[in-house]
């Protein structure tokens, strides 16, 4: 028997923001959830059929599943994501929220937790946790290539039409190593039907390369300043660039509690079992 589930959005930064909520008369917690690049807020949802004691919100962010699209000439940038994440809160209301986050929705919780961290209680962290960053001696260069990849292609940058919703399960399947369950439940939100076949619902624009990034020594200051418990879980076959939080877990989450479990970067999707056996462990001491 499939949990309860409603479809609801509100209007978050001026957009209009959609997201899962999963309802609970009596919850041990509320868990707000924040999804992972081109991914959106059916991620969680393997979660949230097991996490049954609990309340869960999970978002989609501006330009990813069923959210609003920036306006015409806009861009997306990653600090962007931490007043949504804050604006998503506020209007849930809560001062008791465990925070929750996977791969780029983990990097923008964790700079959340540390910048702003107001009404959470706890944060946890699946296959992600800083931001891609950049060193400052690069950042001219980086600057104007996006700059000019912007100026030549941000009107062109539309999402082809694929004839077939199969295909499109099958290209996650292929560039995540995902099953084809986990595949099709993300596909489902992803995906719109239009004339001549399917398309993503996703912004486009969202591929373009990013006009500047924080550096090592800003993400540091941040995560450094995270008060809160934190579960940090990476997976073995997960990004190799993540392990650097295995390497520096002291420096980058003096606080934190790291777990390693088996499985790719969509751990959460595929092996949901043994994550939330660990996730109702660090919640309930």
């Amino acid at each position: 028997m499939k949990r309860e589930v409603h479809e609801k959005s509100a209007l978050l930064l001026g957009y209009k923001a959609s997201y899962l909520h999963f309802p609970h008369k009596k919850p041990k917690a509320t868990l707000v959830c924040f999804h992972g690049w081109l991914d959106n807020a059916a991620s969680f949802i393997p979660l949230a059929e097991l996490l049954t004691d609990y309340e869960i919100y999970a978002w989609d962010f501006i330009g990813h599943g069923k959210s609003a699209h920036k306006h015409a000439g806009e861009r997306y940038h990653f600090v962007d994501l931490v007043p949504f994440v804050d604006a998503a809160i506020q209007s849930i209301g809560r001062k008791d929220i465990i925070l929750v986050g996977h791969s780029m929705g983990a990097g923008a919780s964790a700079l959340y937790a540390g910048s702003v961290g107001e009404c959470i209680q706890k944060l946890i962290l699946i296959e992600g946790g800083v931001p891609i960053t950049e060193t400052p001696k690069k950042t001219a260069e980086a600057l104007g290539d996006s700059v000019r990849f912007f100026r030549k292609s941000w009107q062109s940058l539309k999402s082809p039409v694929y004839k077939n919703f199969g295909d499109m399960v099958k290209i996650r399947m292929r560039i995540n190593s995902l099953s084809q369950s986990a595949a099709h439940t993300l596909v489902k939100r992803a995906a719109v039907k239009t004339r001549g076949g399917y398309k993503w619902r996703a912004d486009f624009r969202l591929r373009a390369p990013s006009l500047v990034r924080l550096t090592d020594l800003q993400v540091m200051d941040i995560v450094q300043k995270i008060t809160v418990p934190t579960l940090v879980v990476l997976a073995t076959q997960g990004i190799k660039e993540l392990k650097i939080i295995v390497d520096k877990k002291n420096k980058l989450f003096p606080r934190a509690k790291l777990n390693i479990l088996e499985g790719h970067h969509h751990l959460h999707m595929e092996k949901p079992v043994a994550l939330v056996e660990l996730m109702d462990n660090f919640i309930c001491l």
